[in-house]
């Protein structure tokens, strides 16, 4: 069993203005595309310093939250869940924190639900600036793109409408949502964070990998529908299609896979653009390494960060300096296994697509 962790791998949770240490359990986690992004765990039970007046612990839903970790800043939000279990023999408190999570659910809020020629960054600041939260790109610039019209339906969830107006901006690369430290709401244009690596044999103590490819389709045809006017009417509008048929045999032994655009568009850049972010997950193969390392500071210093490139040596995985990026980083402790860091890491297709299904 491992020692407790050092007194440098202090954690620390602190609600409304008040600091609460010695936990048995912490996971704080950091993902690109995570719902919520940020998302953190705290546990306590009897035997433990901060258990001892479970009366004090009022922590309950909403209140606002930040997390050190080895006096680094690792998390600011909210509470979401609370947890609390006891009897004669046992006691027990879980606290469970996030990042904007009510952007799920939480509807887009505007006088008439429609931009017209705006870029993403501005529509984006001004259905974020309603919830209060701030706009950050990171990685590369914004878009500079402009639709020419857009509308979010009645009741339509924050996230959903904007992870929608970003698939159709495939050709600017992949545009991650995740979020930072200080908790603003972050696109992600482009690696960021540095270089670290990892290596077999040295810091990596639990290793998986997988590489997938499932041939789907071998070619993603866009088509959308457009409102007529007194200037385009008939087919024009009403069936707008963007392909691209690779050579050799019709679809190269593959069926194609036809993408409907959720905008209502003429423009063909924007169906190219669709039908880029659908292609480029279906191209390829698609790898992933989970690699687990003691503590939580990288060796160039600082926090493990998500979206930085992590280079893995491993023969075993077949990674011989493979670099790749970290999709999410997982911090924990506990006095079975002390303290660690577990990295999803991922090439770029499969980190667009999400990944494989993990059994």
């Amino acid at each position: 069993m491992p020692a407790w962790p050092k007194q440098t791998e202090t954690v620390v949770l602190t609600v409304n203005g008040r600091d609460y240490r010695d936990w048995e359990s912490v996971m704080v986690r950091h993902e690109l595309g995570g719902r919520p992004p940020y998302l953190c765990r705290f546990t306590c039970s009897e035997g433990l310093p901060i258990a001892n007046n479970f009366a004090k612990l009022q922590i309950k839903p909403g209140d606002r939250c930040t997390v050190t970790l080895a006096g680094f800043p690792a998390f600011s939000g909210k509470v979401m869940t609370r947890q609390v279990y006891y009897d004669a023999n046992r006691h027990h408190i879980e606290i469970h924190c996030g990042t904007y999570s009510e952007l799920s659910t939480a509807s887009v809020i505007s006088p008439t639900n429609e931009w017209k020629n705006k870029t993403f960054e501005q529509i984006a600041k001004d259905v974020l600036s309603k919830a209060g939260l701030n706009l950050v790109f990171e990685g590369g610039s914004a878009p500079s793109y402009k639709f020419p019209r857009i509308s979010a339906t009645p009741g339509e969830p924050i996230d959903d409408f904007l992870e929608m107006m970003a698939r159709s901006l495939g050709s600017y690369g992949h545009m991650a949502f995740t979020s930072n430290v200080s908790g603003d709401f972050v696109v992600v244009m482009g690696p960021s964070g540095g270089s670290d690596s990892v290596t077999e044999g040295k810091d990596i103590i639990i290793g998986r990998e997988i590489i997938y490819n499932e041939a789907m389709a071998s070619a993603a045809p866009a088509i959308a529908q457009d409102a007529g006017s007194d200037k385009k009417w008939g087919a024009d509008v009403s069936h707008v299609p963007y392909a691209t048929i690779p050579t050799g045999t019709e679809f190269g032994g593959q069926l194609p896979g036809v993408i409907a655009s959720e905008l209502p568009t003429a423009d063909t850049q924007l169906l190219k653009s669709r039908a880029t972010t659908e292609g480029n997950w279906l191209d390829g193969d698609q790898i992933t390494v989970i690699a687990t390392v003691h503590g939580w500071l990288r060796p160039s210093g600082g926090l493990w960060q998500r979206n930085q490139t992590v280079i893995v040596n491993s023969p075993m995985l077949m990674m011989n300096g493979t670099p790749l990026t970290a999709k999410s980083v997982t911090f924990t402790q506990d006095n079975n296994t002390g303290t660690r860091t577990t990295l999803d890491l991922r090439n770029p297709l499969a980190l667009g697509a999400g990944g494989p299904p993990i059994r």
